[in-house]
């Protein structure tokens, strides 16, 4: 999504914009205006870790017939790792710009420096860069740990289609739900993922709920269901609505008419969605996280809660959740400091590394 942004954005610009990928040759949408060309890789590609001889070289190749024919004036690339050791094969080494996620950066045990103790490689990638982008505070500390110069670090975040959370779209999320119209929603969202801890949010809520009978939680995304023998042996079946996700304007409808937008994370590099909750003017409670903290003044904007502490997190909810002013408050906040994310913005900054 990042990319289609990215692309979409440069095309209102007036550049002609094409986008080399894996998977497809097309774009997400067919109003983007950007194109799309699809480079091959390996069959094995997915057993064998991708920076390992020959297949570092030969997508290299790959991409280069498509470089020497498109001729591109900049090069925005995306993931350090592989999509940077890709490129820095390629000789003569193109100019390029690398933007790092968070997948190749974390020290998790799911993340790639620990799948496949690739740590030189990519900090020599992103060394080779014209400019290695970090997308919060945290990842160029990481980037700078790798031994990445820290002069090559550029810091630009992600960032958010404004105008497509502020539009307003025919949905009704309440009689969707069958929840009292009187009633407050808090929304998470993100796919199932172990770094999403929506088990600690359940928990959190739950302790809530107790207390206050008009409040509702909706989870949204692929794979949430996976949590409904928890929310059952809560006794919160009525209460937390596990839903494995919306589209399109349903989607936007959805965070426009909650009240409260929760992330419990464990861990992020720069999220996406708390960026979207914001340019929907909603009060935010995220964990202090990377991005997330450089995103929320706690009591300006949201509230910053500790990972794992559902006391903090049920506290945080019930100070919110039944203190209207303050959420107007954190919701005016929001609506101004999204526009500093907008990814018209965004996108112009990227172009200062031609």
């Amino acid at each position: 999504m990042v990319v289609h942004n990215l692309a979409s954005e440069w095309v209102k610009q007036g550049h002609n914009v094409c986008v080399f990928n894996q998977l497809a040759n097309q774009p997400i949408s067919d109003k983007s205006g950007y194109s799309v060309c699809k480079f091959s890789r390996p069959f094995s590609y997915f057993k064998v870790a991708p920076h390992r001889f020959p297949f570092a070289q030969y997508v290299g190749w790959s991409l280069k017939r498509h470089l020497d024919e498109y001729k591109p004036d900049f090069i925005s690339a995306h993931f350090g790792y592989p999509t940077g050791a890709w490129l820095s094969k390629i000789k003569p080494k193109p100019r390029f710009l690398i933007t790092c996620h968070g997948s190749e950066l974390t020290k998790l045990p799911w993340g790639d420096r620990n799948l496949y103790k690739m740590d030189k490689v990519l900090a020599e990638a992103l060394n080779a860069s014209a400019g290695a982008v970090a997308i919060s505070r945290h990842a160029r500390e990481l980037m700078e740990e790798l031994g990445v110069a820290p002069e090559k670090i550029v810091d630009i975040p992600n960032g958010v289609n404004v105008e497509r959370f502020r539009k307003k779209v025919g949905f009704d999320l309440r009689n969707l739900l069958g929840v009292p119209r009187n009633s407050l929603i808090i929304l998470s969202v993100g796919r199932e993922h172990s770094q999403k801890a929506f088990d600690v949010g359940i928990k959190a809520f739950a302790r809530v709920a107790e207390k206050m009978g008009d409040l509702y939680y909706l989870i949204l995304g692929r794979g949430t269901s996976v949590w409904a023998p928890l929310v059952k042996d809560l006794g919160m079946n009525k209460r937390i609505i596990l839903h494995e996700g919306l589209g399109g304007d349903d989607l936007v409808g959805a965070y426009q008419q909650s009240d409260i937008f929760f992330s419990p994370s464990a861990w992020e590099m720069m999220s996406l969605v708390v960026l979207e909750a914001m340019a929907s003017r909603l009060p935010l409670i995220v964990t202090n996280v990377s991005g997330s903290q450089d995103l929320v003044k706690s009591g300006h904007n949201g509230i910053l809660v500790s990972p794992g502490q559902i006391e903090e997190m049920a506290a945080a909810i019930q100070n919110i959740a039944g203190n209207g002013s303050l959420r107007s408050r954190m919701a005016e906040a929001n609506a101004r400091q999204s526009e500093v994310y907008s990814w018209d913005r965004i996108s112009r900054r990227y172009l200062e590394y031609c």
